[in-house]
């Protein structure tokens, strides 16, 4: 059974609340960081952390959209409030939140603060790649991170997140996606991971046939029920063979 908590921390003045899942017991456990899809930190994503906990893990999954207020838990069929939050947060703004939650994770006694790791879905996957580019974070998990290369549809000058922090990469990243995801073409993918390669970085994608965006969430229409049970175990053991 997992242990659950909310914590509150300060970023540029704002407070964040941090939502947490963690074994019953003592001792130091590795860490993950979840990072939500666009609609906030709501049930699924609260359920994602506690599966993690289930798993040994001290789970963390911030509030990203904290500026806007607290516990804001957009529904799905908000598609246009949810990309307008989105819409308010710089690369920095990501990054602060990012490294307020590893400073909560480093400070908590129940935590090993030299492995942690995050995970992130859709505009979480970016964050997760942006992650893997920050110090302290030894493994990162993209599914389906959208905006790390433009969608299809973007104008021909839209900014290239990979080009601008592919050198920054420093931890391993493991990346999981769908072939019928009309904002990640496969091509896409296949760049992502060429660039990095080149690079020397380490990824290691899985695409899953059949599979559209937001495949892992049990809530939505876009579940898919084959990609998410064969994402999880790898999700799993890759965060076991870099944390520990």
């Amino acid at each position: 059974m997992a242990v659950t908590d909310i914590a509150e921390v300060s970023v540029d003045g704002s407070p964040m609340a941090i939502h947490t899942a963690r074994p019953d017991g003592e001792g130091k456990r590795a860490a993950v960081i979840v990072i939500q899809e666009i609609f906030g930190v709501n049930n699924d994503v609260r359920s994602i952390a506690e599966r993690f906990a289930g798993e040994g893990y001290f789970a963390a999954a911030p509030e990203m959209f904290h500026r806007s207020g607290k516990g804001l838990d957009i529904p799905f069929s908000e598609m246009q409030q949810a990309v307008s939050e989105r819409g308010k947060l710089s690369e920095a703004d990501i990054r602060a939140d990012v490294q307020a939650t590893i400073e909560y994770l480093r400070s908590n006694p129940d935590v090993d603060g030299d492995r942690i790791g995050i995970v992130g879905f859709c505009f979480g996957g970016m964050v997760s790649y942006l992650g893997a580019t920050m110090d302290g974070v030894k493994a990162a998990a993209v599914y389906y991170g959208g905006g790390i290369l433009p969608r299809p549809d973007a104008p021909a000058d839209a900014p290239r997140l990979l080009d601008a922090t592919a050198d920054s990469v420093q931890a391993p990243i493991i990346g999981f996606w769908g072939d019928q995801d009309g904002g990640i073409p496969v091509a896409n993918v296949e760049e992502i991971e060429e660039t990095l390669k080149a690079k020397g970085k380490s990824i290691e994608n899985h695409v899953y046939e059949g599979a559209g965006h937001g495949f892992f969430c049990a809530e939505r229409g876009s579940y898919n029920e084959a990609a998410s049970n064969d994402a999880w175990p790898k999700t799993l053991a890759f965060f076991g063979s870099h944390l520990g």
